[in-house]
């Protein structure tokens, strides 16, 4: 069996600490004989942490929502960004020419419009590089996020009408973009194959939007925690309690004892 997870709000609590409970149960699948894998949103940089921790280094794992996937060795087995006339068209569709706060992801430095917008203060704790966006330059990038208030749903479907990306509305106000087929369900298919572990005997855990795609992929899918919206559920086949509550580590134990 293959049991990939998310991080954040899934195997990693809200105050950014993977409970020690978590990381045995997952230690003992492995010794029982099951792969395991992660799938992020989170940078390579940000992740690594993690990854090793969870001893997935060097692969196979995801990070950016499934755009950069690594193999088994660490190599790039796909990585799918944004190209700079992308972005320009996505930013100019989403703001329609109205003020709007954005980062542009390129790596580990966010590219943003307001330098001075506390919303990208995070990256500043994380050790990444924020500089004021000079859109004309940037060639490729990650992702894009866009701080978009209650305007989310009209934004992403401006953007929609006219470029063929792959976007995530959360509900605290963000609006993320990244290439054509950077999801994790299509990472974890990916992921699967390297492993040779079929598609029904994948579990994947996840909590937010960028995981309804691996939890729908997977032959079972388990939804995390109370922050979990109602798109996840649904696509899920069961739901777990969050990470504060050692949900993952509960689950893996259940199913150890049960096989």
């Amino acid at each position: 069996m293959l049991l990939a997870f998310d991080l954040d709000n899934t195997v990693v609590t809200r105050d950014r600490v993977l409970p020690p409970e978590i990381q045995r149960a997952i230690f003992a699948a492995r010794t029982a004989g099951h792969a395991v894998t992660v799938l992020t949103g989170r940078p390579p940089a940000s992740a690594l942490e993690f990854v090793e921790r969870l001893e997935v280094a060097p692969g196979p794992y995801a990070v950016n929502h499934g755009a950069l996937v690594y193999g088994r060795g660490g190599e790039v087995l796909k990585h799918r960004r944004l190209q700079g006339d992308e972005v320009r068209a996505a930013l100019e569709a989403a703001t329609a020419g109205q003020a709007c706060s954005f980062a542009v992801i390129e790596g580990e430095v966010l590219h943003v419009n307001d330098a001075r917008d506390p919303r990208w203060a995070w990256a500043h704790t994380n050790n990444r590089e924020v500089r004021v966006a000079d859109l004309d330059a940037i060639h490729v990038a990650d992702k894009i996020v866009i701080a978009s208030e209650d305007a989310g749903p009209r934004m992403d479907a401006a953007v929609r009408t006219q470029l063929t990306l792959t976007s995530y509305l959360w509900d605290d106000g963000f609006l993320e973009f990244t290439a054509p087929d950077a999801d994790k369900g299509a990472a974890l298919a990916l992921i699967a194959a390297e492993l040779g572990v079929p598609r029904d005997d994948v579990v994947a855990f996840g909590d937010g939007m960028n995981d309804v795609s691996m939890l729908s992929w997977a032959g079972r899918g388990v939804s995390v925690g109370p922050y979990a919206p109602d798109a996840v559920r649904d696509v899920a086949d069961e739901h777990i309690d969050a990470p504060e509550s050692l949900g993952v580590a509960g689950w893996l134990e259940r199913m150890l004892h049960d096989h």
